[in-house]
């Protein structure tokens, strides 16, 4: 079982203060999300990250099984071009690399993240996880993981919404898999 309290002072020297304990057992995983990222994503079969080029449903499922602890890290901003979120994220997607990286070194050897964005750690994907040029980066979003990003907020009480504009404030998340 991962001591919070030392995880938590590792968060906070990082900056980052919003975030929620939750049990990975009951993050919502459920076979529509996959084909909203079907159906209706752009990024569908272009990324090493994206679907089908991540494990299947079940297997996501089964992943977040073997997980006792996961910590939501929260972002809200608004932008005005839809495209501009993508530079945000990846700010935010690099730093928490970094995080990952020191919650593995502290001795969490399953530490695993899951971006809030599409991975976007290179100008342009090479397409497939084999021809990934960042592999020890890229890093699949929750979506691409079959997550129910909105059931999972709500059951924790975390705020979400369906965005009728992009000027809106999204509400964004990203998840840490620790054991």
């Amino acid at each position: 079982m991962p001591d919070r309290e030392t995880l938590e002072a590792l968060f906070r020297q990082h900056g980052y203060t919003d975030f929620t304990w939750i049990d990975p057992k009951k993050i919502v995983v459920a076979h529509w999300v996959r084909m909203k990222c079907r159906f209706g994503c752009d990024e569908y079969g272009r990324t090493a990250t994206c679907p089908p080029n991540v494990p299947s449903v079940e297997e996501c499922r089964e992943f977040f099984n073997d997980y006792s602890e996961a910590a939501v890290f929260h972002f809200a901003k608004s932008v005005e071009n839809p495209e501009d979120r993508h530079d945000w994220t990846l700010s935010i997607s690099r730093k928490l690399l970094e995080l990952e990286r020191e919650v593995f070194i502290s001795g969490h050897r399953k530490a695993f993240l899951l971006f809030m964005d599409s991975c976007h750690l290179c100008p342009e994907c090479a397409g497939t996880k084999a021809d990934c040029r960042n592999p020890e980066g890229a890093r699949p979003t929750p979506e691409a993981m079959g997550v129910d990003v909105f059931g999972t907020a709500r059951q924790y009480g975390l705020p979400i919404e369906v965005l009728g504009d992009y000027s809106d404030t999204m509400n964004r998340y990203a998840f840490l898999l620790v054991e």
